[in-house]
């Protein structure tokens, strides 16, 4: 199966509600829109930085653009730190949970947003994790053979 679509669609989705909740925050404030979308935005590329520029393959990663951006770093692969991988987890919720505040306003919103973020996260786990030659990664699991 070709990996890159999955990767391209837990993109895709990922950036849907990303853009859910910018859209959510301007109905209440163009500031806090603002504000959230420059997190946003500090968050990402501190997650490329500190967990996906450790990766080996970032240069034929199939999540694509953080791959991509990962390169800029000359940054030997290996293994995590429990530090790298608590901060990943921070940054990444510091993303989904702040829109929270306003996403509840919103029934639709809510649901919308919170259905992209599953799929994003299930393309990776189930398709993307299986099989990935980052032995580092503590999301990695082994390819079950088919029998």
């Amino acid at each position: 199966m070709n990996r890159k679509i999955p990767g391209t669609l837990g993109l895709i989705f990922g950036t849907i509600a990303f853009l859910v909740g910018i859209f959510s925050f301007s109905q209440v404030s163009y500031y806090l829109a603002a504000g959230y979308l420059l997190v946003c935005l500090f968050a990402g590329m501190l997650i490329v930085r500190v967990f996906c520029a450790s990766c080996p393959m970032k240069g034929t990663c199939v999540h694509i653009l953080p791959g991509y951006v990962a390169q800029f770093w000359n940054q030997l692969p290996g293994p995590y730190s429990s530090g790298k991988i608590i901060l990943t987890g921070i940054l990444f919720a510091i993303i989904i949970l702040i829109p929270q505040l306003v996403l509840i306003r919103s029934l639709y919103l809510f649901v919308l947003f919170w259905i992209c973020i599953i799929i994003a996260a299930m393309s990776s786990y189930l398709v993307l994790c299986p099989g990935c030659g980052n032995q580092y990664c503590p999301f990695r699991r082994e390819k079950k053979e088919q029998r």
